[in-house]
């Protein structure tokens, strides 16, 4: 994330909330937003003159119509433009005090809607960046995480950082200003009576600092027991076939209930904290009310002020004890949008992988396509769980195809991994036309490579849109060829709509053989000079592995070709047969032009 400035409000706003500071993160999302939170601080200040000046007209009131006193000072000069009348003086006050309500109400409008509306936008624009920033993330990222969590973070964190931000500009920001704006106001008219409340808000605002504290910490365990719970729900609806299969639901209940009833307990302690919060507030500003309420009586017995610069000051503190009692409310939806904020950052602290060579330029960019050399020196691997590859060296020249086989679990497709750049190795280089991998461009080399893999990822949408999935600036005639080349148009024509037949979730209702050949589709919409085949046959019957091997054929003309498999159908395909072996590149031989090849004993 970026290092940018960020406007001042926004500085101010965050900055002041005790236990958001993950929220400070994302500050420079409010730098496109400076004129409206500018604004939008220009209408609270507004909204705080307008609400300082409404108590004067009932002192004007109390001391000047009903007491008959004679007001000094700039007050006395305003009463003076009214000559003696009483009644003009009441109807004056009467309309100013209208006049002053209407303003405030009119400036709370106007710093609701630019302020929030900016908060909008801000979460809007997180949530973009998050979910681009996710699915670019590397393989071994999402390996390792529950996809359950990651949705919960894109989804429930982003709305709980939308709420604090919101919060932070309709309740934090505006409150702020009017405790700090009656504060000092109730220090010049008479700083005698303004050192209680100014009193009163310290010991107010270090109750507030310390359950926000309190409240963030509980907030940080429960986000992260409902990640955990969102994660169990998703991958047993992933795996919904199985449980029906084995009929496994009561083990599922119980596992769910166990992380239920830690997400509850979290929430619980949550919810205890913040309740706690506000009879605390409540019962320190009532102790201060009733301390400013014996001095002021006191004064106005002895002659120290009057009667109406009393009830104004006990006005300002009424109205401040409004912004408090909103600010202890706070500290949950605070809390829970700075827990969020830093799962969100964790996220978006991930490296993503490079988009540009590391060397800045290279020559292949210049060549536009690749010749289709593929070259493995020396090359391990390690997950975490122990070498897959060990020092593994395979050429492939441009055009040949080259079939690994093996036992289950020896590091075949890891090899198909490393070309297309999902890993990195762990020792050792990956060439694509001599120069390593780690030099190309990230864009550059995606292009170069098409995949057919095992399993078939398709999207909801139509065929069509699936197919052009593969190359999605690809022209309506390449769609059609692809599909028709790639054997998808034989089974379409079937279908209600053709290749606008809508599919079901994740491709429900295609065939295992029907998926495999709008995979293939893909890839020869692509038309990228490398292939790479991770068992495109293994799951199909004889009948639709004969006609995914039509499509194959079409496919691998002129390219060149690594593929996995274990079938004699799709082996005989191959120029070459390389045998892997508990890591290890053991056996590789010629099939002498398409013979039968056949497994050693």
């Amino acid at each position: 994330m970026s290092g940018r400035r960020t406007s001042r409000p926004l500085d101010l706003a965050i900055a002041a909330a005790s236990g958001i500071g993950g929220l400070w993160t994302f500050r420079q999302y409010g730098r496109p937003h400076l004129r409206a939170l500018l604004a939008g601080l220009g209408f609270r200040i507004g909204e705080l003159l307008a609400d300082l000046g409404q108590p004067w007209p009932l002192a004007i009131v109390v001391d000047a119509v009903l007491g008959g006193q004679h007001a000094a000072g700039l007050l006395g000069r305003a009463v003076a433009l009214f000559g003696g009348s009483r009644i003009a003086l009441l109807t004056a006050a009467a309309l100013a005090s209208l006049a002053l309500a209407l303003a405030s109400a009119l400036f709370d409008y106007l710093g609701d809607r630019v302020m929030n509306g900016a908060g909008q936008r801000m979460t809007a624009a997180i949530r973009v960046d998050l979910f681009a920033h996710l699915h670019r993330l590397p393989l071994v990222f999402h390996e390792r995480r529950s996809l359950g969590d990651l949705t919960s973070r894109l989804t429930i964190d982003t709305d709980r950082i939308q709420d604090a931000l919101v919060d932070v500009f309709s309740t934090l920001l505006p409150g702020v200003l009017t405790v700090v704006g009656l504060l000092v106001t109730v220090l010049w008219v008479n700083w005698e009576l303004g050192l209680v409340p100014v009193i009163t808000g310290a010991i107010v605002l270090v109750v507030i600092l310390w359950y926000a504290r309190l409240a963030r910490e509980a907030a940080r365990t429960q986000r992260a027991r409902e990640g955990t719970l969102a994660g169990q729900v998703t991958e047993v609806l992933a795996g919904i076939r199985t449980v029906h299969l084995l009929g496994t639901h009561s083990l599922h209940d119980e596992a769910f209930a166990d992380v239920n009833g830690a997400s509850l307990a979290a929430g619980l302690r949550s919810v205890d904290v913040v309740a706690r919060l506000t009879p605390l507030v409540e019962t320190v500003s009532g102790l201060g009310t009733a301390a400013l309420l014996w001095l002021g009586a006191w004064g106005v017995l002895h002659g120290a002020w009057s009667l109406g610069l009393m009830l104004v000051v006990m006005a300002y503190v009424r109205n401040m004890l409004k912004p408090i009692r909103s600010l202890s409310g706070l500290s949950q939806t605070l809390s829970k949008g700075g827990a969020a904020a830093e799962r969100l950052s964790a996220i978006l602290g991930q490296p993503a992988p490079r988009s540009v060579a590391r060397n800045g330029t290279d020559r292949l960019l210049q060549q536009g396509r690749a010749r289709g050399a593929i070259e493995l020196r020396d090359v391990s691997v390690d997950y975490g769980r122990g070498e897959v590859l060990r020092c593994a060296s395979l050429s492939v020249t441009p055009g040949e195809c080259v079939a690994l086989t093996g036992a289950n679990g020896t590091g075949k497709s890891s090899v198909l991994a490393l070309v297309a750049a999902l890993y990195r190795p762990t020792r050792g280089a990956v060439l694509i036309d001599g120069s390593p991998i780690d030099d190309l461009p990230l864009r550059w080399l995606r292009e170069q490579v098409a995949v057919v893999p095992q399993e078939t990822a398709l999207f909801s949408g139509t065929l069509r849109d699936n197919i052009r999935y593969g190359r999605p600036t690809a022209s309506e005639e390449e769609v059609v060829a692809a599909a028709s080349h790639g054997l998808v148009t034989e089974f379409a024509q079937d279908l209600p709509g053709g290749l606008d037949c809508r599919l079901g979730d994740r491709g429900v209702g295609l065939s295992g053989g029907q998926r495999q050949r709008v995979s293939i589709a893909r890839a020869l919409l692509r038309d990228a000079p490398i292939v790479l085949l991770d068992e495109p046959t293994s799951e199909l019957d004889v009948e639709a592995e004969a006609a995914v091997l039509r499509a194959l054929r079409l496919l691998m003309e002129g390219r060149t070709v690594l593929m996995v498999s274990h079938r004699p159908a799709l082996l005989d395909l191959a120029d070459r047969v390389v045998v892997v072996r508990d890591g290890r590149l053991v056996d590789d031989r010629m099939l002498g032009g398409g013979g039968t090849y056949r497994q050693a004993g």
